[in-house]
């Protein structure tokens, strides 16, 4: 044996991953248009269905849940990414109907539930507002967060937090949670008489801005404010298409440390025109979240 070889093994062993906390954090995929229902309440089309389906993977969702803001239509979308490949899901749900089907082995609790940190609150009737709602006319919302958000919403005085740091930090929230979560989480994986698999899934659906505000805080203080640049170009300025979002791995090692990995990949005509893939320390999730 080498001493590379022995290296490589050794090192193989000192970083034994000996379980997962899996959060697929993503925006909602295509909404109908029905003048006649809130905002609350306008659910997904028939291809805004068919997008969430082809996201999803699992055929067994035992250790999976999903989240959505207040809105349906991001539940619906949740909830099909996490369920679309289980055989008595069809695709053609309505989020009661979704519920109905995934919770029906449930004694309590439901597969599908609320985070208030995956929802939006602009109004666009103060000067703020208008800002935004100028930028998404202009496809340039997801440049205008990054760019420009945070010193428009001080100079207005605006006291809600739909902006880069705002948005970043409550993705930030909500990976805190699970990072806390992971040490218990990889006890009970390890508890033969509680017969757990070693990844917990989480499924997050949110809205166009949100999920990217923490991605392109992440990628600034990781690798810079010009691969953030680059980032933001890459979704053409806008941000996510529909169904589109980014993975984050707690990875806990050896039965004590947490790996941070958090992915993002986009694709344009059969190439990859930016990809994001590292290892995060903890001390910058803590840093986003604000006080």
């Amino acid at each position: 044996m080498t001493m590379e070889q022995f290296s490589s093994e050794t090192k193989e062993v000192r970083e034994q991953i000996t379980s997962t906390i899996d959060l697929r954090i993503f925006r909602h995929a295509e909404k109908e248009s029905d003048k006649n229902k809130t905002d609350e309440e306008i659910e997904l089309t028939e291809t805004g269905r068919k997008q969430s389906v082809e996201k999803s993977e699992d055929k067994d969702i035992s250790q999976s849940v999903a989240f959505g803001s207040s809105r349906k239509r991001t539940q619906q979308t949740a909830g099909l990414v996490m369920g679309g490949k289980l055989e008595e899901i069809t695709g053609d749900e309505s989020i009661e109907e979704l519920k109905e089907k995934l919770d029906k082995e449930l004694k309590v609790g439901s597969k599908i539930g609320i985070d208030k940190r995956l929802d939006f609150n602009i109004d666009f009737s103060t000067d703020f507002g208008k800002k935004v709602l100028e930028a998404v006319k202009n496809r340039e919302y997801l440049k205008f967060l990054v760019e420009h958000s945070d010193s428009f919403a001080e100079s207005f005085k605006n006291a809600d937090t739909e902006t880069y740091s705002g948005m970043a930090g409550r993705v930030a929230e909500i990976i805190k949670k699970y990072l806390t979560i992971a040490p218990r989480w990889d006890k009970l994986t390890q508890d033969e008489s509680k017969d757990y698999e070693d990844t917990l899934k989480r499924f997050f659906g949110t809205h166009q801005g949100i999920g990217e505000s923490f991605l392109a805080k992440i990628i600034e203080q990781t690798k810079g404010k010009v691969e953030r640049d680059t980032f933001v170009s890459a979704l053409g300025n806008q941000g996510f298409d529909f169904a589109e979002g980014f993975d984050v791995k707690i990875e806990t090692v050896n039965d004590k440390t947490q790996n941070i990995h958090i992915s993002f990949k986009k694709e344009k005509d059969g190439q990859v025109i930016f990809e994001y893939d590292e290892i995060v320390p903890r001390e910058i999730i803590d840093g986003l979240i604000l006080i």
